[in-house]
């Protein structure tokens, strides 16, 4: 049963008449829908790709939709006028039937001129599509800078993301009055096409910059309204904005100015849109000029250059009295007023996120900084607070020096080196797991200090990034810490490909569900159309509690808008997953070996982990999971890249197994899973068959091509008699590849065709089904 509503109520407002924007001259009617066998200004190029549609007894242009993630059909017109006789400056008037949703998107081009168009845009207004069943206007200003020259060139209209075209007119001149018309056109009472009966957190950005002043953030208001009605006409329910530290407090210590955040909010209430804020005060780009000039401006150093950057150091003794102060102030000013949705926290990061410098460079007031991937524990403070550490650890010089098979004579003489340069492995792991927890720590006390400043408000954590130990992102720490305050974690690195949004968010997917955290999803950047369905498959299979998207990763593209409104009610069938299998995620060898993770689609874990999941749905286990239990909720154990493995871990692994566990072991590497400390004596142990009411399988062949290693996988689960009935069912339905499943407690199976092509699914005695290219089918499976 669909537990989704359209809904398509016609609002009852005021809609401008063209002309009457038009006192001073008419426009020059350029096209006209009911006359397109007519002569006219505008010649209609691809007319065999468009059709004559008819609502409320109007004739209306449409073009076909495509299902192409890569471009938008658009209707094509040519200028019957050359370039030189197109006016210096006019306005074009697209007249619409607003049916459906979009943005607008016209573009006007001299194709014979290859370096620059010539025709320049200016000021648009009213060209989203919102779904008012109403006639409607668009207006876009251009300047003809060509306008002199003695070209012939044609020049060409293009206009995508539209349908239901009345008319298309040119306007010589067109006074404020008419702008300041247009603007109040734009409705304000609109509807979603579609709800969701179990509501979550839709949240979109809307265009509100990111960088520069108070002014900026201003000045953009009159583009946000028309973005912030089409995510409402969508679906979405909240708007995030990022919340700065220099422009809240950009003068003085301790006065504060929330007029300009004020003014966006005050936007989103006429919508009954909520706000999704991020918290930003250690990042370059958030620091005002009275801080950045202190002596309290203590930035990271990198370990590798020893050189600093603007973003804060998390083991500065300065800045943490300026976090509290400043969430503080934003909790008494905002959470009052029933307007937040949530908040997520940006702890650290160049752009605000629960991890350390990494990429990008979003410097202070624009300038370029020193920022890669790298390790950025190099101040006094850090270097301090690693000697402080081991102390605590070890007590003795002579236990660390056992440990790490060193000759020190204090801790005083502990350096903080690069990894690469440890030979000892307990030493390179004391590092490495020091760094990686003192960025967890850091985050949990933002979120600590969050909670006491927003008792009453959801708060989600941002983790990025794709594993790689340099960022500091702990993902099942991270999101373990979030239980502590009834929070979120939210993932910050999908992208198009629904492979990578899956192996790359799972292991904090698996721990959001173990602990009782609320999960999120986001972009790393943009997406296309095949990234919208996918991004609601893995939200909806993981049961996700909040979906963002940047804006324009949805609005831009028709396509986009498409399938999201096909694919949006399997948001309503989100709930737990039944899950027999586990991948163990190898981060004590990510601590200790770069080839697991640092380099991105050059990393060794995850194109293994990938090839298993093509065959059956995973979660993902490392060490902090393992040891808090969670291992027991599974049959199956795979293992997929990596030696070394701590003792503990190790050793509880092998009461499961003895237990009836089933473990499954690669070709690669070549020799046996032994701890750091070199003891492989339980690996042995499993390989002679003592495995107890359990099993033990090394696959033989060639991890290369690494499908060859799912296939595998795959052959010892169909001979497990102890999987849930439900994965038997999945392991046997027959889909071509691309094709991806994930079970659902109630005895339903989520399939997303990840394909340009339809795909056929069956499961003998049970359904066969077409799905379409990048569609989500919610299918039974026999019970």
């Amino acid at each position: 049963m669909r537990t989704f509503r359209i809904l398509c109520c016609p609002i009852i407002m005021f809609v401008f008449a063209a002309n009457s924007l038009c006192a001073e001259e008419s426009p020059e009617v350029l096209f006209e829908a009911a006359k397109i066998d007519s002569d006219q200004a505008l010649i209609l190029e691809n007319r065999q790709e468009c059709a004559i549609e008819e609502r409320q007894g109007i004739p209306l242009l449409v073009v076909q939709s495509l299902m192409d993630p890569y471009r938008d059909q658009a209707m094509v017109f040519r200028f019957a006028q050359t370039e030189k006789d197109i006016p210096e400056k006019f306005v074009l008037e697209i007249e619409f039937y607003d049916e459906g949703a979009g943005i607008i998107s016209p573009q006007l081009s001299a194709r014979a001129a290859s370096r620059h168009r010539g025709l320049d845009g200016g000021r648009q207004c009213s060209y989203t599509r919102l779904n008012t069943l109403r006639t409607r206007s668009a207006f876009f200003e251009y300047a003809n800078r060509r306008r002199n020259r003695p070209d012939e060139d044609p020049i060409h209209l293009s206009i995508a993301s539209l349908q239901f075209l009345k008319s298309i007119k040119m306007h010589r001149s067109f006074s404020e009055e008419e702008w300041t018309a247009a603007r109040n056109s734009i409705p304000t009472d609109v509807k979603p096409m579609v709800a969701l009966e179990r509501p979550m957190d839709i949240v979109c950005g809307a265009g509100i910059p990111t960088q520069g002043g108070a002014d900026r953030i201003l000045a953009s208001l009159g583009s946000v309204r028309e973005l912030v009605a089409l995510a409402k006409v969508l679906g979405f329910n909240a708007i995030e904005s990022y919340v700065r530290w220099n422009i809240v407090e950009p003068d003085k210590e301790g006065q504060f100015d929330w007029s300009t955040y004020d003014a966006v909010i005050d936007l989103l209430k006429e919508y009954d849109m909520k706000w999704f804020p991020l918290l930003i005060v250690g990042s370059a780009y958030a620091l005002p000029d009275w801080f950045a000039n202190s002596k309290e401006n203590i930035g990271f150093v990198c370990l590798e250059h020893g050189i600093s950057n603007p973003i804060q150091s998390i083991w500065s003794p300065y800045h943490q009295r300026h976090v509290t102060r400043f969430l503080k102030a934003f909790g008494e000013h905002y959470e009052p007023m029933n307007i937040l949705q949530g908040v997520r926290l940006g702890p650290s990061g160049n752009f605000g996120e629960s991890q350390y410098p990494a990429g990008g460079n979003w410097g202070y007031h624009g300038e370029d900084m020193h920022i890669h991937i790298g390790y950025w524990c190099g101040d006094e403070y850090a270097i301090k607070n690693f000697r402080d550490t081991m102390k605590t650890k070890y007590e003795t010089i002579d236990r660390l020096n056992e440990a790490w098979n060193e000759n020190l004579a204090s801790f005083e003489e502990i350096e903080l080196l690069l990894p690469v340069f440890y030979t000892n492995r307990r030493r390179r792991i004391d590092m490495t797991h020091w760094y990686t927890q003192a960025m967890t720590d850091w985050c949990e006390w933002w979120a600590m200090e969050a909670r006491k400043a927003m008792p009453n408000t959801m708060i989600y954590q941002s983790s990025g990034g794709w594993g790689f130990l340099e960022a500091g992102t702990d993902f099942a720490e991270q999101t373990k810490s979030m239980a502590k305050v009834h929070g979120g974690i939210r993932l910050t690195n999908e992208t198009d490909s629904l492979h990578q949004n899956i192996y790359v968010t799972r292991l904090a997917a698996t721990a959001a569900r173990h602990y009782g955290v609320r999960l999120g999803y986001e972009p790393a950047s943009s997406h296309t159309a095949r990234g919208t369905g996918g991004r609601i498959f893995n939200t909806a299979s993981t049961n996700g509690d909040h979906f963002f998207t940047y804006g324009g990763n949805i609005f831009g593209q028709q396509a986009s808008i498409e399938n999201w409104l096909r694919n949006f009610h399997i948001l309503d069938t989100r709930q737990p997953p039944v899950i027999d299998v586990a991948i163990y995620y190898p981060e004590t060898m990510n601590q200790l070996d770069d080839g697991a993770f640092r380099y991105l689609y050059g990393w060794g874990f995850y194109p293994r982990a990938r090839e298993v999941r093509e065959h059956v749905e995973v979660d993902y286990l490392n060490e902090t999971l393992i040891r808090d239990g969670f291992l027991d909720r599974y049959k199956a154990l795979v293992c997929a890249w990596g030696e070394f493995i701590e003792a503990d871990v190790q050793n509880r692994i092998d009461q499961w197994v003895c237990a009836g566990g089933t473990l499954i072991y690669p070709s690669f590497p070549r020799g046996p899973q032994m701890t750091v400390e070199g003891d492989s004596s339980v690996f042995h142990k499993w390989s002679r068959g003592d495995c107890g009411k359990g099993a033990f399988y090394r696959f033989q062949g060639d991890m290369e091509p690494p499908d060859l290693y799912g296939e595998y996988v795959e052959k010892i689960l169909l001979g497990m008699d102890n999987l849930h009935p439900f994965t038997k069912q999945a392991l046997q339905i027959k889909h071509p590849r691309r094709v991806y499943f994930s079970i659902q407690e109630d005895g339903h199976v989520l399939a997303i065709n990840y394909d340009d092509q339809p795909a056929r699914v069956e499961l003998d005695g049970v359904f066969s089904e077409e799905i379409a290219p990048y569609r989500i089918a919610r299918l039974p499976l026999r019970k």
